[in-house]
């Protein structure tokens, strides 16, 4: 109920909340910023409050060409003097020969962890406070086709862990934290007819990171990850996403960094890390579709598997979530939604999500 009042109140706030910069000449793109106060309740957080943002522009605003670019912001403190705060950036320029994308951000929060592998989990709680830092940096080589780098730093400090658990036994690698610090190459293929909600078109990303001391890390590993989306057009706004993923480490990485299952993008109903381990593949699929006004509504369904090694992503850990989920269109003209999904889980875990913008 919290969940569904929560988006109640946003919707109430969200559009006049919004400010678009005045223009004479109707050609040019002019940025938008949408502004929602958030507010919310949990046992171990008490009452929390903040703000979110979503700010859309281009590098060029007389560039017909260009593909949008957008800023989110987000922050929030709890009465328990957590703090979580975070900017995701997706910048366009150059007539889309050159793309920025990544994270920046400060967290000092909780965690629940589960366990390694596909053992039966018993969970506990852990605290930790970290910055943290995504970047990519893309050049069109080719038409749609692009090349770069990548960056990933974590600082993750943990101040308490939970007596007689796992992690307090300093047993499992980065259970008293350590710095993430890694860089790569990356390329990916975009076709997408629309960054915000797209109805057609591919997005195909595949990346190498080398975390290592030569580059500030304190553990020594391999990370490939690929990602590959496909959007059918169903017209009339109606479509259906498709999403196979697959992410493999080799070396030592901390806990914090494994292939982790669950989230508000990829298995939705599970917690992000109740199933966690080196390797994971995964597929989901989404139905989406206008109901009325503003509002839309969406069902998904998917699968995962994890696994320390490759031969050990069998069909007996196979697991399965779907769910539903209600769209409000807070950007009419440029397509942009928030998003509340609950999820189920085949073990029968269940999660709601607010966020801006869809999974995939």
């Amino acid at each position: 109920m919290k969940y569904f009042l929560l988006f109640l109140f946003i919707i109430l706030v969200a559009l006049p909340s919004s400010v678009k910069a005045q223009e004479n000449d109707t050609s040019r793109y002019s940025p938008k910023i949408i502004g929602i106060p958030i507010l919310f309740y949990g046992p171990e957080t008490r009452l929390g409050f903040g703000a979110a943002g979503f700010f859309s522009f281009k590098t060029n605003p007389n560039d017909t060409i260009l593909r949008p670019s957008q800023i989110n912001l987000g922050a929030a403190y709890t009465l328990e003097k957590q703090v979580l705060t975070y900017a995701s950036f997706d910048i366009w320029a150059m007539q889309n020969k050159i793309v920025f994308n990544g994270e920046v951000g400060y967290y000092r929060y909780f965690y629940n962890f589960y366990g390694l592998g596909n053992e039966p989990r018993e969970v506990e709680q852990y605290s930790v406070n970290y910055p943290r830092v995504r970047f990519k940096g893309f050049y069109e080589v080719l038409p749609a086709f692009y090349a770069g780098i990548h960056y990933t730093f974590d600082d993750f400090d943990v101040v308490e862990r939970a007596e007689g658990g796992q992690l307090i036994q300093n047993t499992i690698t980065g259970s008293q934290g350590g710095i993430i610090s890694g860089l790569g190459v990356g390329i990916k293929y975009d076709t997408r007819n629309h960054n915000f909600y797209p109805t057609k078109g591919y997005s195909i990303q595949a990346s190498f990171e080398r975390f290592g001391n030569w580059i500030g890390s304190d553990f020594t590993y391999n990370l490939t990850t690929i990602d590959a989306i496909r959007y059918f057009d169903l017209k009339k706004d109606k479509v259906i996403a498709a999403n196979v993923y697959g992410r493999f480490i080799q070396g030592d990485a901390p806990f914090f960094h494994l292939s982790s299952m669950g989230g508000n993008k990829q298995m939705r109903g599970y917690y992000d890390g109740y199933w966690l381990a080196k390797q994971k593949i995964g597929w989901q699929a989404e139905y989406r579709m206008p109901v009325f006004w503003r509002f839309g509504m969406v069902a998904f369904a998917g699968n995962a598997i994890v696994g320390d090694q490759i031969d050990q992503l069998q069909w007996k850990n196979i697991r399965t979530t779907a769910g539903l989920g209600v769209r409000f269109k807070i950007d009419k003209e440029r397509k942009v939604n928030a998003r509340i999904d609950f999820g189920v889980s085949s073990d029968l875990t269940t999660g709601f999500y607010f966020t801006i913008g869809e999974a995939f």
